[in-house]
């Protein structure tokens, strides 16, 4: 069993589900960082691996066409797909 920094003990089935490769459906958007001229967005692909991006960066067949405050903007041909931070 983990422990956390308080000294409390981390049930074996919640480090179990928290460390465990997640399937997802689609590319999804989990951060967002960096500087305004700079900015990076870290995206989960559908087989559970994790990216850093940047704008003009090629990702699950589009690129990367701008990078806000809460959302990554892809670009397939003349489409656009924005993808916004989830909301907690």
């Amino acid at each position: 069993m983990s422990t956390q920094d308080a000294g409390t003990p981390t049930p074996q089935t919640v480090e179990k589900l928290a460390t465990q490769e997640v399937k997802l459906d689609r590319t999804a958007l989990i951060g967002i960082f960096g500087t305004a001229s700079a900015p990076k967005a870290l995206i989960r692909l559908p087989r559970g691996q994790t990216r850093t991006v940047t704008v003009g960066d090629r990702i699950a067949g589009a690129t990367v066409g701008a990078i806000g405050e809460d959302q990554l903007v892809l670009v397939r041909g003349s489409r656009q797909e924005v993808m916004q931070m989830p909301r907690g």
